[in-house]
């Protein structure tokens, strides 16, 4: 964080410029307030929210927030269905589900470099034939252990989709405690074709082998 050194007569002050362990220039304190989307201008005063320093500094405070998460490029959950090609039958169960493995991501707040960690809360599953979505913590698992399923009532060609919550935390320069980010981000997957067809059934003068 840069600093003054005291005057000399006839001698302006110089700022004397502290060097982090990781040879970043310290961040200076940070201050927000609230503004205007259409015109920019402040509404509120502004408030400091932390101490600025190096990241080894016990009393630094790098805040990630809600809407920083939400700007990142978050991969959305791809839903995959049983049968694999989605051609069921009606009135049969479609078996739905995804993976629930956790994303990575790296990023910087004010040149300090920050680990995200974004895990699933829940999964919204729209099967796309006017039914309510379902809401589920469960990622679903494939058959014989299948736990999200659907059956069509009528024969048509659906779309399905899957929205996903995620809760994220951050942690500082690699070290330090996981921290939770306040709120989650959302993703939404892209459409899957799903069909569910009618079976006919024959009478045959013999039995089939």
């Amino acid at each position: 964080m840069p600093r003054f050194t005291s005057c000399i007569d006839g001698i302006d002050s110089i700022p004397v410029v502290r060097t982090c362990a990781d040879g970043t220039t310290a961040l200076d304190p940070l201050f927000r307030r609230e503004v205007d989307p259409a015109t920019g201008m402040g509404l509120s005063p502004w408030e400091q929210v932390d101490n600025g320093g190096c990241p080894e500094d016990p009393d630094t405070t790098v805040v990630f927030t809600v809407e920083d998460f939400r700007r990142l490029p978050l991969t959305p959950s791809q839903p995959a269905v049983q049968p694999a090609d989605g051609r069921n039958l009606v009135n049969v169960d479609l078996i739905a589900h995804t993976d629930p493995t956790p994303q990575t991501l790296t990023t910087e707040v004010l040149g300090t470099p920050v680990t995200v960690r974004a895990t699933p809360s829940t999964y919204t599953w729209d099967f796309g034939d006017g039914t309510p979505p379902l809401t589920t913590t469960d990622p679903g698992r494939p058959w014989p252990h299948q736990s999200v399923t659907h059956p069509y009532t009528s024969a048509g060609t659906y779309t399905l989709t899957l929205t996903t919550a995620w809760s994220g935390e951050y942690q500082i320069a690699g070290t330090g405690p996981w921290l939770p980010i306040p709120g989650t981000a959302t993703t939404t997957s892209p459409a899957l074709t799903t069909t569910a067809e009618e079976a006919t059934t024959h009478l045959v003068a013999e039995p089939t082998t």
